[in-house]
């Protein structure tokens, strides 16, 4: 009796030892399984990262960082150069570091800070100067308030993807322009010289009694990028107090000497209304 009753105790804990070892190798085939999706959701996001995937709501830089498609500029003149923000801030309005691709060759660039929502940057592809080989010119806002516009332009060869020598509206200045800003009670004078032709001078009747004013004219508080008719063209007010601007420095860039250096250089005074500083902000 006792000999049948050990028997029964062994079947017993067989049985229980071949269910345990079945129900452990279920929960890691389930494990495995659960392995096999996650790394298969990982595949996808790689696959999504492709930039020929941007027509989709969104998509990811190499870095997995989602970028929405409202986020990405692409060229009138080609659809396979792109600009997008490395990382967005301050709900989608601030562009830290962006992403230039030209057919399907990437570069980033840390250092670029611009502003997204309706001042989204532009990119274009285009001959700027008529030599048969185009150009990628990428333009943006690095700032703007009352009274203030920062526009920043660069000027990319699509070939090597580096950034082409560009002469700063500084250098511009000193090259090219002369002014000099006259007070005197109720009353200032701007007298302004381009490249040699003076300009007709303004003359501004207002109380001068607490005003702050420059000697000459400074460029660089405003400041207007665009591309059009095949050229980058620039606009800076020039700027004879604080927040106080006299009229437009209007030129084009072209390359000469391998540099890109302003050309057609004009000066173009006009008052300037209380609409005009409104619309910085």
């Amino acid at each position: 009796m006792k000999t049948w009753t050990g028997i029964l105790l062994m079947i017993i804990l067989a049985v229980a030892t071949i269910s345990t070892t079945s129900s452990a190798r279920t929960m890691n085939e389930s494990q495995k399984q659960l392995n096999i999706d996650d790394q298969s959701s990982q595949t996808s996001a790689v696959v999504a990262s492709n930039i020929e995937t941007m027509n989709e709501a969104a998509f990811t830089t190499k870095e997995s960082i989602p970028v929405k498609g409202e986020y990405v500029s692409v060229a009138p003149e080609n659809e396979n150069v792109r600009l997008y923000p490395m990382k967005v801030e301050g709900s989608g309005y601030i562009y830290n570091g962006m992403v230039l691709e030209v057919n399907g060759k990437k570069r980033e660039f840390s250092k670029w800070q611009g502003e997204g929502g309706s001042y989204k940057p532009e990119v274009h592809e285009l001959d700027l100067n008529g030599d048969g080989k185009k150009e990628v010119v990428v333009l943006f806002t690095a700032g703007h308030g009352t009274g203030i516009y920062l526009g920043e332009a660069h000027i990319i060869d699509p070939d090597t993807l580096e950034e082409m020598k560009m002469q700063s509206l500084d250098e511009i200045v000193k090259q090219h322009v002369n002014s000099k800003v006259s007070v005197t009670p109720d009353q200032v004078t701007i007298n302004i010289t381009v490249d040699g032709v003076h300009a007709e001078p303004s003359l501004m009747e207002e109380d001068t009694s607490e005003g702050v004013y420059n000697e000459e004219l400074k460029f660089g508080g405003v400041v207007y990028y665009s591309v059009e008719n095949g050229k980058l063209l620039v606009s800076a007010s020039g700027a004879y107090g604080m927040g106080l601007y006299d009229g437009d420095l209007n030129f084009a860039y072209d390359n000469k000497d391998g540099e890109w250096q302003a050309v057609e250089l004009e000066y173009s005074s006009e008052e300037y209304e209380d609409e005009y500083y409104e619309s910085f902000d």
